[in-house]
């Protein structure tokens, strides 16, 4: 009986971390094929890295208020220039990867998907 509570403490404990990004860095990538590294910061804002941009502005880091995030249940929503884009999406359950939609207030839309970096 001992063994079965611990394994199930052991679980809880694992989807919990599988459940906490803050501190991490992903690699993220989207249907118009715009790729940036992003940095979940503890305070639920976020650092992006332009990596490679069809709108040419590669290699710009923006770090702003506006740009926040939320994770809750495995469900991670992050908002961009104070919700001009945001992306919804849903975190495995191993907790290295998500995938998701975006929309942004032109209209337009798209599917992304996202990678933990790991050291």
């Amino acid at each position: 009986m001992k063994k079965i509570i611990l394994i199930a403490l052991m679980a809880i404990s694992f989807l919990g971390l599988a459940q906490e990004i803050s501190g991490t860095g992903w690699k993220l990538t989207d249907s118009d094929n715009d790729k940036i590294i992003i940095l979940f910061e503890e305070d639920k804002h976020f650092t992006f890295l332009n990596v490679l941009m069809q709108s040419g502005n590669t290699g710009e880091v923006y770090s702003k208020e506006e740009d926040t995030w939320t994770l809750e249940g495995g469900n991670i929503i992050i908002s961009f220039n104070n919700g001009y884009r945001i992306c919804s999406g849903k975190l495995n359950g191993t907790g290295d990867y998500i995938w998701g939609t975006w929309v942004n207030k032109n209209g337009e839309s798209g599917n992304w998907s996202a990678k933990l970096i790991e050291f």
